[in-house]
This record gives C-alpha cells, structure tokens and sequence, in this order.
C-alpha cells in the first residue's frame, strides 16, 4: 500500500508540473495570468473539494472505491490528453533527453530572481492555506461546536475562493497580475492585522465575524496563487518543465513545516491563525518589493 502511495504521488506529479509548462509555453504575461487562475482555481479546490468526495465514497461504496474512482478518471484524463493534446514547446527550446538538462535548468532558475522570489512567495500563500485546511475541524467543530454546520461553512469559504479567482482570471488583462497582487498583498496584512488588534484578547467572536474576516483572507489568497505562479513562470519559457517543477517543489516544501508550526498554536483560539497570516504577510510584502515591476505583457 505505501509502495503504490509513492508511486501514486511521484505520478501525480508530472500533470501539476506539466500543466504549469504548458501554460507558460502557450501564453505569456497577463494573459497567461488568467489562465493560470483557472488551473489554479482547480488546484485549490481540490485540497477542499476531495476529502467531502472521499468520505462519500469511504461511507457507500467502502475504501476500494476511492481507487476505483482514481483509476477510471485517471484513464480519461489519459486518453483525453492523448487524442486532444498537441505538443507545446517550441521547437527551438527542445532538447535531447539528459540528466544534465535537470542541472543546467536549475542552476538557471536560481539566478532569476524574480523566479526564485515568486516561487518563495507561493511557498508562503500555500502555507497561509495549508494552515486554514489543517485547523478548521479544530475551530468548527471543536472551538465553536459547530459539527453539523462543519461541512456548510467548509463549503461556503471553498466557493469564495473559486469565485475570487474567477474574478482576478476576468479581470487580470485590465489591471495586471502585479497590482492585483500588490492590492490583495496589502488585504490580506490589514486583514489579519484587523483581526489580531480586535481580538487580541484571545477571545474567538461570533462565527458569523470569524467567517467574513476568512472570506477577505482567502480571496486575497485567491488572488495570489495563480498570479504569483504567472510571474514566476514569465522569465522562464526556456525552461518552463524545469522552471514549473521547481516551483511546484519548493513552495510545497515551504508550505508544510509553515502550515505545520503556525497550526501547531491553533488550540482554543482562533487568534494564532491570523497572527501567523499578518507574519506571513508582512514577510511577503518585503520580498514581494524587493522585486522590480516587471513590463506588462497582454498576450
């Protein structure tokens, strides 16, 4: 079983690197920003939407099923690709299989600094998120003794992320990807500051205020994702697998021990959730402006 886990995850791998490569290598600046917010929208929803599917199937179907299920998607997301996919790198980036490619990529990768800068403020906005998904059965349903609405208000914050980055993918050719994110940035610091001075007491509000102050947080963090990975991936469509995978990597890598050690103080207070957003925040406007403003690119 542990074996097959493995090999499931080093699968799974390939279609959140490549997805990424593909993008970049059909579009560039913001237009490639919007359509980074759907694929985005769709890795955010994910972590949210497949524990709820998980559970159905482990309650009527038993735990066979979940592979079951795995297996018949996972066969139509192959042939689909197959017969409707066309190849997406250019033809002067392509290269001969070598293990050396992996090498030289990275060693490119991390002289961008914009690239490497971006890719680390992913780390911290995954985080942010990782966070929320690792303590929310804590804070509804232990905090709040809210077992039964658990599922309601899970659902509630998931549809206002997906519908923040539907929003920043119609609106992202008009304002830029880097104002967008200079904007959310500064909601989600003063956001979370909001919070942590209101409620400094430790004492958690009523839910109906604990909700509103997550539906701004997480549609700044809706805002970020897919414009961060945008303007990690613009100077890399060179190297846009190696450039994708090491992003991918990296911010995950930073993501678990964040969401790990800020969760690790969420036990009757709600109050450590959002001192770790301002800290996260105010870390990512500094690396965020450390950054010169890159020349917009439409399409």
């Amino acid at each position: 079983m542990l074996l097959g886990r493995v090999l499931q995850g080093v699968g799974l791998s390939s279609p959140r690197t490549m997805s990424i490569a593909i993008v970049r290598d059909s579009y560039e600046g913001d237009h490639m920003a919007k359509i980074l917010s759907v694929v985005t929208m769709t890795f955010i929803l994910v972590p949210v939407i497949a524990p709820m599917l998980g559970q159905f199937l482990l309650v009527h179907f038993g735990w066979q099923s979940i592979f079951i299920v795995n297996l018949i998607f996972g066969s139509l997301v192959i042939f689909w690709f197959w017969r409707r996919q066309p190849e997406t790198l250019h033809k002067k980036y392509q290269k001969t299989f070598r293990l050396a490619i992996f090498k030289s990529g990275a060693i490119t990768f991390f002289r961008i600094k914009s690239a490497v800068i971006y890719t680390l403020l992913s780390g911290l906005a995954t985080g942010s998120f990782m966070v929320y998904l690792s303590t929310s059965q804590q804070i509804f349903q232990v905090q709040y003794d809210l077992g039964n609405m658990f599922p309601y208000i899970f659902a509630s914050l998931a549809v206002t992320i997906g519908l923040a980055t539907f929003l920043n993918s119609a609106i992202v050719m008009r304002f830029g990807m880097w104002n967008l994110v200079n904007i959310a940035l500064l909601v989600f610091v003063i956001n979370s500051l909001t919070y942590v001075i209101i409620f400094w007491s430790g004492v958690n509000p009523p839910i109906e205020i604990l909700i509103i102050f997550l539906m701004l947080q997480f549609a700044s963090v809706a805002f970020l994702f897919g414009n961060y990975r945008a303007l990690a991936m613009q100077p890399m469509g060179h190297i846009a697998g190696v450039g994708s995978a090491l992003n991918g990597f990296i911010s995950t890598i930073m993501a678990v021990p964040i969401a790990n050690y800020i969760g690790s103080f969420v036990k009757t207070s709600v109050l450590p959730l959002f001192i770790g957003f301002f800290v996260t925040g105010i870390i990512g406007l500094v690396l965020f402006y450390s950054v010169k403003k890159p020349i917009r690119v439409k399409a």
